[in-house]
């Protein structure tokens, strides 16, 4: 009997989406550790990189184009860190991993929202897969939103 997909899962019902395409979702993580920090998750169950089409190649290609000028032009950020981690899915078997993407936005000056600074003292460094900034839900609502206006124009 094959594991239930959590990625699938939170596809069902995504919170703090800020982007819908014909094959990816992006939305917030509720962790701001890392201001904006989002996961790209690919809409159809994957399990490998070398599954994606070259449909899929290309939207997300295009995703990374239009996420990295709006966090760059709303915030500041650069660089956007991008990684393809699915080792939670090999912690126990049956292993059932699915295709998404970490986003790590990363300020040399930090962001502002709702009177929170968002410093990133690790700025030019590896970031700390650990770092834990859990938010009220109104502010990552607020940072989606102002995402959400801005993608819808750009």
């Amino acid at each position: 009997m094959a594991k239930e997909c959590l990625a699938c899962k939170h596809l069902e019902n995504p919170r703090f989406e800020i982007l819908r395409t014909t094959n990816w979702n992006v939305v917030l993580d509720t962790n701001q550790a890392y201001f904006g920090r989002a996961y790209v998750t690919l809409l159809t169950h994957k399990a490998r990189l070398s599954d994606l089409t070259d449909e899929e190649w290309q939207e997300y290609a295009e995703i990374v184009r239009r996420l990295e000028r709006a966090y760059k032009d709303l915030y500041g950020a650069d660089p956007l860190n991008w990684g393809c981690y699915m080792n939670n899915a090999f912690r126990e078997m049956p292993f059932n991993p699915h295709v998404s993407w970490h986003v790590y936005p990363r300020y040399e000056k930090a962001p502002e929202m709702d009177g929170i600074i968002f410093d990133d003292p690790l700025f030019g460094e590896f970031y700390d897969e650990h770092a834990k900034r859990v938010v009220s839900d109104s502010t990552v609502g607020h940072i989606a939103a102002q995402l959400i206006d801005y993608l819808s124009i750009h």
